[in-house]
């Protein structure tokens, strides 16, 4: 009964937060997971076992958890789509500095941790996977947020944005292998599973693509669009499930499914393949505020203390030092005018998410604490957020200085 009452507050924050996003020009998931988070640790304070303990309640965590594989389904195909022609010169240098300074920061952070001794903080996880766990929450960038950043400003089709995006999608490549390895040395393997479980999925990736490109099978995904967008579903969901068995996280069997999809999604045309990945890319994200609801319930239910301001301050300055530092010489080492480097150093410290959905993992598989998990959402949130203020004095830079290689003029003339 009670968990029918989250529901329309659910529905409220979502419209709530979408105008407040929009009046700040802050992107929505922003204050969605915020409020969201809120709500599920004033329902769990309030109701207890009441709420936690109920059917309904398992009943709203699995729409939670379908939700996000529909939603990576969408997230997955699209990554492709960031894949192009730009100097492998280039995208090599950002991605190198975007990927290992902030790795580097982030094992600083767990030597903090650990010295530190905080077991509110420490958690029971293994050693090397909490180090790991920490290094690659500093270094995700959020491709799905990234690109709705570009869109929004203009900056897609630029030189500066394409190069962004692919150099994102690469890193959360990279970082998707290291959360495998990471969840699996939890789970009494040592990890070592995780290397032939990723080779497996990224066969079946690439045999299910072309298993989907045939002719037959096209004509009959043409025919039955319908059909074949549950059919999708459940695979990502079958697939999510099967890979959290294997000792990985969910999220690596909903990529396979995503990448396995054919089609472009920047195509003229769009296909049967990138309609049903786009259309579950957004009923996943239409159900993601009930994961973070469930999120903030599960949070509460830890110790008294679950917020530390020390751990959050240090990780949010690290993660932001870092990304933009490392991103901005990679930037420049590769070519990059000075403004150019200024705004892919902005953008490639956005989050989002994908930093979300690695928590989320990081957080169920145990590795981190509820306090630990809080400080990193926080961080999460406010190095996105500055994504939109940092690109504004990045472009009043280019303006005084005369250089504007990258952004529209449409952009210039409007903040005139």
């Amino acid at each position: 009964m009670y968990v029918l009452l989250l529901l329309p507050a659910i529905a409220l924050i979502v419209i709530c937060g979408g105008w407040a996003a929009r009046r700040l020009s802050q992107p929505e998931v922003v204050i969605e997971i915020a409020l969201c988070l809120a709500l599920g640790m004033v329902a769990a304070t309030l109701l207890g076992r009441d709420l936690t303990g109920s059917a309904a309640f398992e009943v709203l965590r699995f729409a939670g958890q379908l939700g996000l594989a529909m939603f990576l389904v969408g997230a997955a195909h699209h990554m492709r789509e960031s894949f192009g022609g730009h100097s492998l010169r280039q995208v090599a240098w950002l991605s190198a500095g975007a990927t290992l300074v902030p790795l580097a920061a982030g094992a600083l952070f767990a030597v903090w941790v650990l010295k530190d001794g905080d077991p509110l903080l420490r958690g029971g996880a293994p050693t090397v996977a909490l180090v790991l766990m920490l290094a690659i929450a500093l270094t995700v960038t959020a491709v799905p947020v990234l690109a709705g950043i570009l869109r929004d400003r203009g900056l897609q089709h630029t030189e500066d944005g394409r190069l962004a995006l692919m150099s994102a999608s690469g890193i959360d490549a990279v970082i998707g292998v290291l959360l495998g390895i990471t969840i699996g040395l939890t789970q009494g393997g040592g990890g070592f599973v995780t290397i032939p479980v990723v080779l497996a999925g990224g066969a079946v990736a690439v045999l299910l693509r072309r298993l989907a490109a045939t002719a037959r099978v096209a004509a009959l995904a043409e025919r039955h669009r319908v059909v074949l967008l549950v059919l999708i579903a459940a695979a990502a969901t079958g697939a999510a499930l099967a890979t959290k068995r294997l000792g990985l996280t969910e999220v690596y069997g909903a990529v396979i499914i995503g990448l396995a999809l054919p089609g472009r999604p920047g195509a003229a045309e769009r296909g049967p393949w990138t309609e049903a990945a786009e259309t579950l890319g957004r009923l996943g994200r239409s159900l993601l505020p009930v994961t973070f609801v469930v999120t903030g319930t599960v949070v509460v239910a830890g110790p008294d203390r679950i917020f530390s301001w020390e751990a959050t301050a240090i990780a949010t300055a690290l993660a932001i030092v870092a990304k933009l530092g490392g991103a901005y010489a990679g930037a420049r080492a590769g070519g990059r005018s000075r403004t150019s480097s200024m705004r892919l150093a902005t953008l490639m410290n956005t989050r989002g998410l994908t930093e979300i959905v690695v928590l989320q993992a990081g957080f169920t598989a145990g590795i981190l604490s509820p306090a630990m998990y809080l400080a990193l959402l926080v961080m999460a949130l406010v190095t996105t957020g500055l994504s939109g203020p940092l690109l504004l004095v990045t472009d009043r830079y280019a303006r005084s200085t005369g250089v504007g290689a990258g952004v529209p003029s449409s952009i210039h003339l409007a903040e005139r």
